[in-house]
This record gives C-alpha cells, structure tokens and sequence, in this order.
C-alpha cells in the first residue's frame, strides 16, 4: 500500500565513480560496498530510512530536517580525510509517496537535483531544509542562489553547508544572518 507523507529526503552520490569504474571495476565496487558500510548506520542513528540505491547513488528519508542535516554533517566529516571516497550530499524535505519497494514525488526529484550542486565532500540543502535549521547551533550554510532545475517546474533556492570538515563552497556570498532580535 502507498503512503504519503512530509520527508526531508538525502540524496548521496559517490564523487567521480562512473570514471573510476572505466579505470579499475573492482576498486569500484569495494568503495560501493565501504559507502553502504558508512552511510547506513548513520543513517540509522538519526532515525532515517535507507530506501534505495542506484548504481553509487542513495536514497534515505528522515522524519525532520534536523536529522538529515545531522546525519549528513557526521557522513561527510566522517570521510574528510578520505582521498579516494568523498560524497556530493543533496537534501529536501516535501511531500513523497511511499510505496513497499520505492519513493516517488517531486521531493525526491528536487533532492536529486540538488546534490550534483554539491562540492566533492559537500552538502546542499533547499530552502525548506534551511528554513528548519537556520537557528540551529553548529550548522552554518551559505545561500548559492536560485537554481532552475531539470524537471522542477519553479526555482529552488539552494544553500550549501559550511563549517568544520567540510569544502568552502564555490560560490561567495556572504553568510546570510538573522538580523531579527
């Protein structure tokens, strides 16, 4: 039976793996196995979902923002001194259907979009992601811009985190500021 439900989907990709599979299939597919054995307990120590994987892509959904952004903050630290294993994370929450075997609506497609927006080592979120988390202790992010998406019918404004163990994004902007007391 399908069910929907609000999800902050994370979407991970494994940085340069269609290249490395050209050059050396069997380390390819050790650093496939390595990424399910890092990211799945993480994913389970912050109450997420482990959904599905497509070649060296992932799909988890969390119950809160807060989650995914822990969870993908403690993923991406914990690989920063990795040199051949480095993630692109991307992380939305919307509306998705879930049914027995597969995630579907445009939370995940948004998710998925966002991530290649991500520095090798790095993590975008959405604008509703940054909204749950802005006044959080210990995450920063850094606004990139209003990105027009493959197959996302309006802009998505697009943040990327910032801070200890993770790669200074690519686009300056200033760190937007609660200026309100």
């Amino acid at each position: 039976k399908e069910q929907r439900k609000l999800a902050a989907i994370m979407f991970t990709d494994v940085v340069g793996y269609t290249a490395l599979m050209g050059k050396d299939e069997e380390k390819a597919l050790r650093i496939l196995q390595k990424n399910r054995d890092v990211l799945k307990p993480f994913i389970a120590s912050h109450l997420g979902k482990w959904l599905k994987e497509m070649g060296d892509g992932t799909l988890s959904s969390f119950p809160s923002a807060v989650e995914a952004v822990n969870c993908a903050l403690e993923i991406q630290r914990s690989l920063k001194d990795e040199t051949d294993f480095k993630l692109r994370i991307g992380i939305h929450i919307g509306d998705v259907v879930i049914s027995k075997s597969d995630i579907f609506g445009s939370g995940v497609n948004i998710a998925s979009r966002i991530e290649p927006l991500a520095e090798s080592g790095g993590i975008c979120i959405s604008d509703r992601v940054y909204d749950d988390i802005r006044n959080k202790p210990g995450i920063e992010a850094i606004f990139l811009g209003e990105k027009h998406l493959k197959n996302v019918d309006h802009p998505v404004k697009v943040y990327a985190l910032t801070g200890e163990g993770l790669p200074k994004p690519r686009i300056e902007k200033t760190v937007i500021e609660d200026t309100e007391a």
